[in-house]
């Protein structure tokens, strides 16, 4: 009888399918729901380079994006020398995501962003992190909103802050999973940023999602009426009994005569159409010609760009090169305010070296007067 022996690469093959076997009855995420995860990343948080693009003036284009398991004791070896960022969000509870983004991209984003050159010291100086972590506000600003109402759920921020892979491997468990989306740069090549999400809220997204596009249940047939007996032949209905009341009057006067249309049963009566006096007098023709007087008042016109509230001691901490976060998204119509009150909405152009504005949309005559109050 020959001897059939296995190798240790065949033993480890059989034990690791057997694993796999365990992992999916343990109901981990399937290929369907890595997939899902995928698209809902590219729609929440695809807006990553138009972010880039707005506030670096540079091509950014989003090239793909794949979701993976992970967990704490991988981060470490796949983060290497990224930058990490920890995000709190309250979604139901208290949780977090991380923001990954290689270092070298970093370091090119942030010189894009202050007026400088790349160096060759990957660290990133106290300037250029305060560039980044703007970058990585403005993008994780649109995910929450995009969040929120893909949830139906109330979603708030925290502040972001840098953290090491170590601090970030205590912030997760088993069930994180992550989201690689890869960003293009023309030439330049392609860079990696990597969305870590905790297993709670892609257990959220994958049952909102199931649930919005689960099919509605067909209903259920009728069942089939058993089959009967031919019923016996019914009895004639009985006469219908005469009416106490009609019975006693004559046969003549039962029978209603026939009323033709716009006809008035009883004596004829005399009307005349009802007549309105008028509520109020017409009003004359607007003189344009009193507006002349007023074509020559001078008015402030003022564009503003956003704003926002910030405590004095974020303000006595400001330096050269400071950056400050407005309320408005990249991309969204700057307010035109005529004598401080709001009167259009428009975009930023240039004109000749100067700035303009081209003005998309107007307020009604109703919303105008609303300010008034």
């Amino acid at each position: 009888m020959t001897e059939i022996g296995l190798t240790q690469e065949q033993i480890d093959a059989m034990l690791g399918g057997g694993g796999g076997g365990d992992a999916a009855a343990a109901g981990g995420p399937s290929s369907d729901d890595l997939a899902t995860l995928a698209d809902f990343e590219r729609e929440t948080m695809g807006n990553m380079p138009s972010v880039l693009n707005a506030m670096t003036g540079a091509e950014y284009e989003l090239a793909g994006v794949e979701f993976a398991k992970t967990n704490p004791g991988e981060l470490a070896d796949l983060a290497g020398s990224d930058l990490i960022f920890s995000i709190p969000i309250e979604v139901d509870g208290p949780m977090t995501h991380l923001l990954m983004l290689e270092a070298g991209f970093s370091k090119e984003v942030a010189a894009a962003l202050t007026g400088g050159e790349p160096g060759e010291d990957p660290e990133l100086n106290e300037m250029e992190l305060s560039a980044i972590q703007e970058v990585v506000s403005q993008a994780n600003g649109t995910y929450l909103t995009n969040l929120g109402a893909a949830l139906k759920k109330s979603v708030a921020g925290e502040s972001i802050s840098k953290v090491d892979a170590d601090a970030a491997a205590q912030l997760i468990d088993d069930t994180a999973l992550i989201g690689t989306m890869t960003i293009s740069r023309g030439e330049a090549g392609s860079a990696q940023i990597r969305h870590i999400i905790p297993g709670a809220l892609a257990d959220m997204i994958l049952g909102e999602l199931g649930t919005s596009a689960a099919p509605e249940p067909a209903p259920a047939a009728a069942p089939a009426a058993a089959p009967q007996a031919t019923p016996p032949a019914a009895a004639p209905a009985p006469a219908p009994q005469p009416d106490p009341v009609s019975a006693a009057l004559p046969t003549e006067s039962i029978a209603a005569p026939a009323v033709s249309s716009g006809s008035v049963m009883g004596p004829a009566t005399e009307f005349q159409p009802a007549t309105f006096s008028q509520l109020t007098e017409p009003m004359d023709p607007v003189d344009t010609r009193n507006l002349d007087i007023l074509l020559d008042v001078p008015l402030e016109v003022t564009v503003e760009l956003g704003k926002t509230r910030i405590p004095i001691r974020q303000i006595l901490e400001y330096c050269q090169g400071s950056l400050i976060t407005l309320d408005k998204l990249a991309g969204e119509p700057i307010d035109l305010l005529v004598n401080g009150k709001y009167f259009a909405k428009g975009e930023v152009v240039v004109i000749d070296e100067n700035f303009g504005v081209r003005i998309t949309s107007i307020l009604s005559p109703a919303e105008r007067i609303a300010q008034l109050s």
